[in-house]
């Protein structure tokens, strides 16, 4: 932790090569100027001397230019060399008229080159000002006018240097808080820089600055040109694991232009859209593959910090969203679910009811009916009237489970009475076997309310063979209700107990809640409902406990078997 407080931003790999280039390009500038400035007022004079005199500039801002052009911008070389040039050739060539502004520069370049030694700077100092009270002495100079010059330049750079050596020890205070706090942070971070990413946008669209987005999302392969020209400066240790980046090296530096897919495309888009706009924080979600190929969701907040050219410095804040994603999805599904149960539901109670409106409306229309058929309209508003109730039973323990107030009434029962006394309700007829269970304990209601169910989804969804076999084995009597439709698609199956779902695509007329309330109900009261596929069938298996008074027979049975 100490070394990295006492390691300052301005040490940083891409600070410091940041401010190599800013000397070095600001040095060729003004060297270029002082040159042009001799040359011009040489040829206006016709002052020959002012020519020669304009070769020391010109061998600086040469000196500053090539590294330019060869990309090897070193500060330290540059003013050096320039230190150089300045103090040799004017020693020998020259004059009182040059003296003073040699002697300003070399005391300027001493002090900007200070800011290129990083340890024992005290005496580097020291050194420096020896030499530059030395310089003087090579000049054409009276003796006293050495030893003043050269006093004069010696504490002008220890004022300098003081000064300097004051504000980079502030600046390096400040930046080694930053510095740390970007390390250390929990949350992941990166520094970017995005400035040559949008210089070559503006130099590639030049038209109304609102249609920005629609040029870029015109031309995708501007987008990657332009983010193959943002660089990545550093990570902290939050982000490289978040990522799961194992190659620090290889992750920093310009990004690779496949990084920008169909997926991340509206992603960095934005990013140049605010760039472009000059926003100062915009955030975004990012989609990212992981290494085992999940997709992660990650929310990037970014923050324009640059002092230089926009966009040269970019903090990107990192958080994983994954789960928050995946809820978001369930919701909008339950929604989803939620509204086509709405609509279901209407309608299912919107059938009934309308014949029940229908058939009572032609009753009172009708005085004249007679008594055997207005007894048959009668029985036809009863079994609509019913339906609309089953619907309402089937909402309502469904609403009860959610908040575990169902009531089951246990008591000892008969499971064929109460699979007769269904199918009547239902006007159906299947298969019986020819020997019913053993009695159960459970809740009669509430096991009506299952088989009619099963009953219902067979008669709706299932083929023209329904039968129910029954049986039991231990302490549990089950019953099946068999049909030979198609069946439950295997995409489908395993979600037909989930509320709200029906097993079969484009089902009409179904509310969703039948199996899952049958399923509710059924472990409510001790026992169990699956389903299988067997022998072309497809199989309702429901299992509820044995009544004790049969349980020791039939375990005896059993362990014989």
């Amino acid at each position: 932790m100490a070394s990295r407080a006492v390691a300052t931003l301005l040490a940083s790999r891409h600070e410091r090569s940041r401010l190599h280039r800013i000397v070095v390009r600001v040095g060729a500038a003004a060297a270029w100027v002082a040159t042009a400035i001799y040359l011009v007022a040489g040829v206006f004079t016709g002052d020959e001397s002012m020519l020669i005199e304009a070769i020391g500039p010109l061998l600086a801002a040469t000196l500053m230019t090539l590294q330019i052009l060869l990309g090897r911008e070193d500060g330290g070389i540059a003013l050096l060399g320039s230190g150089l040039v300045v103090a040799v050739w004017y020693s020998a060539f020259g004059d009182e008229g040059t003296i003073v502004p040699a002697a300003v520069a070399l005391v300027i370049i001493a002090s900007l080159g200070m800011l290129f030694v990083t340890s024992h700077r005290t005496a580097v100092a020291g050194t420096m000002a020896v030499v530059l009270f030395a310089i003087p002495f090579l000049w054409d100079l009276e003796s006293d006018q050495r030893v003043m010059l050269g006093s004069i330049m010696a504490l002008s750079y220890v004022m300098a240097f003081l000064i300097f050596n004051s504000i980079q020890s502030t600046s390096a205070a400040l930046n080694a808080r930053y510095q740390m706090l970007f390390e250390e942070s929990p949350t992941a971070a990166l520094e970017e820089d995005w400035s040559e990413a949008i210089a070559y946008v503006r130099s590639e669209y030049t038209g109304k600055p609102g249609r920005i987005k629609q040029f870029l999302g015109a031309y995708p392969a501007v987008v990657r040109r332009a983010v193959a020209k943002a660089r990545i400066l550093r990570a902290n240790e939050a982000a490289l694991a978040l990522l799961e980046i194992d190659d620090v090296a290889h992750f920093l530096g310009y990004r690779h232009p496949d990084v920008v897919t169909d997926d991340t495309m509206e992603t960095f888009i934005s990013a140049l859209v605010a760039l472009y706009e000059g926003s100062a924080t915009w955030e975004h979600e990012v989609p990212n593959r992981r290494k085992s190929g999940e997709l992660q969701w990650l929310q990037s907040r970014s923050v324009d910090t640059s002092t230089g050219a926009q966009g040269g410095s970019i903090v990107v804040a990192l958080a994983d969203i994954t789960h928050m994603k995946a809820r978001n999805e369930a919701m909008a599904a339950m929604v989803k679910a939620k509204d086509e149960f709405i609509a279901s539901v209407s309608h299912e109670l919107r059938t009934p009811l309308t014949a029940v409106i229908g058939l009572t409306s032609e009753m009172a229309a009708t005085p004249g009916m007679g008594p055997e058929e207005r007894e048959e309209l009668l029985a036809l508003v009863a079994q609509q009237a019913s339906e609309m109730a089953n619907i309402v039973d089937d909402l309502l323990v469904a609403a009860r489970a959610e908040m575990g107030t169902v009531a089951v009434d246990f008591q000892e029962m008969d499971l064929i009475d109460e699979l007769t006394s269904t199918l009547d309700g239902l006007g159906m007829t299947v298969d019986m076997p020819v020997e019913g269970p053993p009695r159960v304990v459970a809740d009669p209601r509430r096991v009506r309310q299952i088989l009619r169910n099963l009953l219902t989804n067979a008669q709706r969804y299932g083929g023209p063979k329904r039968r129910i076999t029954t049986g039991a084995l231990r302490d549990r009597v089950w019953l099946e209700v068999r049909d030979n439709g198609a069946g439950i698609p295997d995409d489908e199956a395993d979600h037909i107990f989930e509320p709200y779902v029906t097993g079969h695509s484009g089902a009409q007329g179904s509310v969703g809640l039948g199996l899952a309330v049958a399923r509710q109900l059924a472990e409510l009261m001790g026992g169990s409902l699956q389903y299988e596929r067997s022998a072309g069938e497809s199989v309702f298996r429901l299992q509820l406990p044995l009544s004790d008074a049969r349980r020791p027979a039939l375990a005896s049975q059993s362990d014989s078997l």
